[in-house]
C-alpha cells in the first residue's frame, strides 16, 4: 500500500524544498523557521502514524529517509550557493547520504527488504538540521559548536550503518 497517511507526510516533506528554496534565497527568516518546523513535524508524525495505524511499508522505509535527504540536501546546496556554509560540510553531508542510500538500495536489491533507519542516523539528521538552521539564521558562534557536534554524529551514524551493512552481507553470503 503506497498512499498511506505516513507516506503522504513524507512526500509533503520532500516537496517543502520548493518553498524552502524561495525562503532561503529571499532571506526570509520567518518562512525558513516555519518550513523547517513543518518538516520536523511531518518527520515525527509520519513515523507515529505508520506505527499507530500499522501502515509501515517498504515504500515508507524508502520515502521517509529519502524525503529527509532531499530536504537536507536542498538546504545544504542552497546555503552553499549563498556562501553560508563551508564547502567541505556540503561535501560531507552529500557523501554520507549518498553512501547510506546506495548501501540501503544494494541491500534491498540483494536481500529483498529495506533496512529501517537507525537512531544514530536520526540523531545525525537532527544535528545537521540545527546546524543548517543556524547558518540560515546567522546564529554565529553557536552554529560552529553545532557544526562539530553534527560532524561527530554523522561519522558515528555512518560507521554504524556501515557495520550493519557488512553484518547483513556476511550473514546472507
Amino acid at each position: 500500500m503506497f498512499w498511506t497517511l505516513s507516506n503522504i507526510l513524507s512526500i509533503v516533506r520532500g516537496l517543502l524544498v520548493v518553498p524552502l528554496a524561495f525562503a532561503l534565497l529571499n532571506n526570509n527568516s520567518l518562512s525558513v523557521i516555519i518550513i523547517c518546523i513543518t518538516a520536523v513535524l511531518t518527520d515525527i508524525l509520519d513515523g507515529y502514524f505508520a506505527r499507530k495505524f500499522k501502515q509501515e511499508t517498504e515504500y515508507g522505509r524508502i520515502i521517509d529517509p529519502l524525503a529527509d535527504k532531499i530536504f537536507i540536501g536542498a538546504m545544504v546546496i542552497i546555503l552553499s550557493m549563498l556562501g553560508k556554509i563551508p564547502p567541505w560540510f556540503l561535501i560531507s553531508i552529500i557523501t554520507r547520504d549518498v553512501l547510506i542510500f546506495t548501501g540501503g538500495m544494494y541491500i534491498k536489491k540483494r536481500n529483498g527488504y529495506v533496512l529501517p533507519s537507525n537512531y544514530a542516523g536520526k540523531i545525525a539528521v537532527v544535528c545537521v538540521s540545527f546546524v543548517l538552521l543556524g547558518f540560515a539564521l546567522n546564529w554565529g558562534t553557536l552554529t560552529m559548536y553545532l557544526l562539530w557536534i553534527s560532524v561527530v554524529a554523522m561519522i558515528v551514524s555512518l560507521v554504524l550503518y556501515t557495520n550493519r551493512f557488512i553484518a547483513i552481507l556476511k550473514t546472507n553470503s
